[in-house]
């Protein structure tokens, strides 16, 4: 039986911006991008957090009612994938001891892995929980159903952060309206299926998502998640630098990406003295002085991540895939070769497309496709379609027409005979009264009873 085609809604949460995609899940297994919106959310969402609920739901109630007005369809249910700072793995086990010697069967594995998702961290929420293997006895397995042993023990890697980033979305979703989250994602994850196959992940890796206020490091090995770990400094840091140079936001985000954004940049002293942008209170910026203050900032977000790739204890060298970089800081000029610079692994990929999917694109995010990433991520591991028909407008009720009306010819005036001249005869009624007073009575009596 051939699937149905499916439309689905996607909705991402960042801290620059909200993105809502809508997408139609074809038979052959393409995904066509039917509908894209997106809204700033610096004013109710801080590093991931949000901290301004009204203000979240309003852009929420906006994002969905506009894709509604493209799809002309009701949105019944969304995708909603997010991040946010304090995001972190950590290892957790759960440990089984029968009487004798037992065939391990999954409701076994399923009391293990509840057991789990239940373990508590002081003020913090689990947000997803990823086996990494089981023991059972003295072998190490990833699908220990079916062995023979007297115990068994599952290893997890729990994704944890403060109760309030999950609990904030939760409680604006509830506030949103009828449509309800079909499920909850983590956007690292959500990137990660998108823009690394599955040899990279078996043969190791670690995906850095330099994003506006925090910047994700991911480390897979042997297929799965080892380490996971959300750092709260991002490539707005490096824009809000600039603008101490004396300029605006805009201005100083477009030097950023410039190719005079360049970190680590070789050049001449005659060049580095060189006026590369005046500002309107007529203060020059020169090349060398925009190149230290991008070293900088740059320099630090990347010694963390550097940092935290030391804590998973996943040595660089095991990474045999190497880095992959991604997000809005990964558009910086020279970003690979500073990052090979402080953080010592020498394979460095930028990626910004998806690996996984068959988009059909509209023109509008063809060319910023890294950007809507996690929505389009969404849309393709959903399975539940997220819309249904408009309700066809009902009519304003109107009365039915009698049937025991005269017809066309009953009612047209006779013509005037021979013998009619003119005498003192009553003026005749127009003749459209009876039919006016008799559909006048039937109305009277609809509404009476």
């Amino acid at each position: 039986m051939a699937k149905e085609e499916m439309n689905i809604v996607a909705i991402e949460l960042g801290s620059s911006k909200v993105i809502g995609v809508a997408g139609v899940k074809k038979f052959d297994g393409k995904i066509e991008v039917t509908a894209h919106v997106q809204q700033e959310s610096a004013t109710f969402i801080r590093k991931g957090i949000i901290y301004n609920a009204d203000l979240a739901v309003k852009c929420i109630q906006n994002i969905i009612g506009k894709l509604k007005e493209s799809l002309h369809k009701n949105i019944t249910q969304v995708y909603v994938s997010y991040s946010g700072q304090g995001i972190h793995s950590v290892h957790n086990e759960v440990h089984r001891l029968f009487e004798n010697e037992h065939k391990i069967v999954k409701e076994d594995i399923d009391g293990i892995c509840e057991e789990n998702i239940n373990h508590e961290y002081e003020g913090q929420s689990i947000l997803d929980a990823i086996p990494q293997e089981f023991t059972v006895g003295t072998q190490k397995l990833m699908e220990p159903i079916g062995v023979l042993s007297s115990t068994v023990t599952g290893r997890y890697l729990n994704i944890v952060a403060k109760a309030k980033l999950l609990n904030n979305l939760e409680n604006c979703f509830r506030d949103v309206g009828d449509v309800r989250v079909a499920e909850y994602r983590l956007t690292p994850l959500v990137v990660a299926d998108q823009l690394l196959n599955e040899a990279q992940k078996n043969s190791g890796c670690v995906l850095v998502d330099i994003g506006a206020d925090t910047t994700t490091v991911s480390i897979y090995k042997s297929k799965l998640l080892r380490f996971i770990s959300v750092i709260p400094l991002g490539s707005d840091n490096i824009t809000k630098d600039i603008m101490s140079l004396q300029m605006e936001h805009e201005d100083a985000e477009e030097l950023k990406l410039s190719k005079f954004g360049e970190p680590y940049a070789s050049f001449s002293e005659e060049e580095g003295d060189s006026v590369i942008k005046t500002t309107s209170d007529g203060i020059e910026i020169h090349r060398k002085t925009l190149s230290s203050v991008i070293d900088a900032r740059l320099t630090e977000i990347l010694m963390n991540v550097k940092q935290q790739i030391n804590e998973s204890k996943y040595a660089r060298e095991s990474l045999i895939a190497g880095a992959f970089l991604t997000g809005g800081g990964a558009n910086m000029p020279n970003i690979a070769n500073v990052f090979k610079e402080v953080v010592g692994i020498d394979k460095v990929t930028v990626r910004k497309n998806s690996q996984s999917a068959d988009y059909i694109l509209p023109l509008g995010i063809k060319n910023m496709e890294a950007r809507y990433l996690a929505a389009l991520g969404l849309i393709a591991g959903a399975n539940q379609t997220c819309t249904a028909d408009l309700e066809e407008q009902k009519d304003i009720f109107t009365p039915p027409i009698p049937t025991d009306l005269p017809s066309v010819e009953e009612i047209t005036p006779p013509e005037k005979s021979d013998n009619d001249e003119g005498g003192t005869s009553k003026p005749k009624k127009p003749f459209w009264s009876n039919f006016r007073k008799k559909f006048e009575n039937l109305a009277k009596n609809i509404t009476e009873e």
